[in-house]
């Protein structure tokens, strides 16, 4: 797989405890592990590295990766902004990869496997281990 652009509309950045990346019919997303919580942890998705950038996000992994624009978000440029923050202070983000963005994210159902969900704790680029 190569890198490629994931339409804006298949992307959602999210807040919350951590950040979230959630993706719809992204082309990696059997490269991701099985998403669902273990005692309150999720999985770490070793290989892959995430850039969030002001006005594109870049998903990397060892067979390729998506650029995905940020800007365009429901709230703005703020928004953008905060969640670019919000990855530089976690050390990263979680991927949450879906078949499809649900019109009400039910996340008892995503995170306990209740979706074909995939994804984990991406590590951003540029943080120290």
């Amino acid at each position: 797989m190569t890198a490629m652009l994931l339409p804006r509309e298949n992307a959602r950045f999210m807040l919350g405890p951590m950040p979230l990346l959630v993706l719809a019919d992204a082309p990696m997303h059997a490269e991701f592990p099985e998403l669902a919580s273990l005692d309150g942890l999720l999985p770490t998705c070793d290989g892959w590295t995430l850039m969030a950038g002001f006005s594109v996000c870049v998903l990397d992994g060892a067979d390729g990766g998506c650029l995905i624009p940020t800007m365009g978000q429901p709230d703005g440029v703020q928004g953008a902004v905060a969640w670019r923050d919000a990855v530089e202070r976690n050390g990263g983000a979680v991927v949450v990869s879906l078949p499809a963005i649900p019109d009400e994210f039910d996340w008892d159902a995503i995170f306990g496997g209740g979706w074909r969900a995939r994804g984990g704790f991406v590590r951003g680029l540029g943080v120290n281990e």
